[in-house]
């Protein structure tokens, strides 16, 4: 969960507050406001969000997290017998497990790519996939940047090869929505989910999934209301989810305005820059080693890190109670995420805590 600014708590709250307080005086007028979602198209918002990966609004669909936005296209793409799916294994829940149950369900077959241990650079990974690949490949299913590894996929060229091949892609980029910068039409996928709750910083409960115009018509929606087959309104049919929370949308909005104003380059360099100096100060510890990519074209704000000795929930809550430094326990390690609203003494703390606990270990 990412920090919620105020102007976004303020925004959600105040028009729930308005909507209890003015519900007797809502006239169901359809030209008139309406005091919540699920059944209208909230193109002001999509807009917003569009701006943030460089989309149109036609092509964003509002979700309740990026998991929806994963069975949205695993179950709806259309599919035929002896079709292949490549994921990786270790991928975060929210990423394969629609293509588990598609799998299951249907007889799609998912081929599990195990990436290699230790990631030297980028080129490993797009061999994996290109190794990977049969004449009977149809989609490629790739995590932008690991939850649980820290490794940063070289999406763009990816994107590249499986579009020569005549692969569907679709991308996770729960952890790089709001962290990154995200350019849907440079990186070349056909799909790209997130959620807003993590990097933006949004109401919990918020997603979107960005579908490329073209490749729409290859997806049926698994979820149906009233536009569930309005192929003229774009993305709005996928996003037919019944009555939804207005509120939380508001808060989206406010979300994205921050991000926006403080410019997806900013927010990078930031991340980059304050991670950096936690990569640098870990290095210099004895029994402390950084795990996660350290090639220069797979850094970002996220650090996975490592004590000898303990395993991540030891090393998770000694940082809070040494430090009050919040991380969270990836197996054997801890991932540490550096955003906008952290401070230069935050990373000093937690290094006088690392060599404290290494000392102890």
């Amino acid at each position: 969960l990412g920090a919620t600014p105020r102007v976004v708590l303020d925004a959600v709250v105040e028009h729930m507050t308005r909507v209890e307080r003015e519900l007797a005086h809502w006239d169901y007028h359809p030209d008139h406001e309406q005091f919540y979602t699920g059944y209208y198209p909230e193109l002001a918002i999509r807009e917003k969000l569009g701006r943030v990966v460089n989309a149109s609004a036609d092509e964003v669909a509002l979700t309740a997290n990026a998991t929806m936005g994963m069975n949205l296209v695993a179950n709806g793409l259309e599919l035929g017998a002896g079709d292949e799916v490549l994921a990786t294994e270790g991928a975060h829940v929210g990423c394969r497990t629609g293509w588990e149950l598609r799998n299951k369900r249907y007889g799609a077959y998912v081929r599990w790519l195990r990436p290699p241990a230790a990631v030297a650079g980028p080129d490993e990974l797009v061999a994996l996939y290109e190794r990977g690949t049969t004449p009977q490949t149809r989609v490629w299913v790739i995590e932008h940047l690991t939850s649980a590894t820290g490794v940063l996929y070289p999406v763009a060229e990816l994107c590249r090869r499986a579009r020569e091949r005549g692969i569907f892609t679709v991308v996770d980029g729960a952890q790089t929505a709001g962290h990154l910068v995200v350019d849907v039409r440079a990186m070349g996928c056909d799909a790209f989910y997130a959620s807003p709750h993590k990097w933006l910083m949004a109401p919990v409960g918020t997603g979107f999934l960005y579908v490329r115009r073209e490749a729409q018509p290859r997806l049926w929606t698994t979820l149906a209301s009233e536009h569930w087959d309005d192929h003229a309104a774009g993305a709005f049919r996928l996003m037919q989810q019944g009555t939804a929370n207005l509120s939380l949308w508001k808060g989206v909005e406010k979300a994205v305005e921050f991000h926006l104003a403080l410019g997806p380059a900013r927010v990078q360099g930031r991340c980059l820059e304050l991670a950096g100096r936690l990569r640098a100060g870990l290095g210099e510890i004895a029994k402390v080693r950084v795990t996660s990519p350290q090639h220069a074209e797979m850094l970002t704000g996220t650090t996975l890190w490592q004590v000898e000795g303990l395993n991540g929930r030891q090393l998770q809550d000694r940082l809070w109670e040494l430090a009050k430094v919040r991380v969270r326990t990836q197996g054997s390690t801890v991932r540490q995420c550096c955003h906008v609203y952290n401070l230069e003494h935050e990373v000093e703390r937690t290094l006088a805590a690392a060599r404290r606990i290494a000392a102890a270990a």
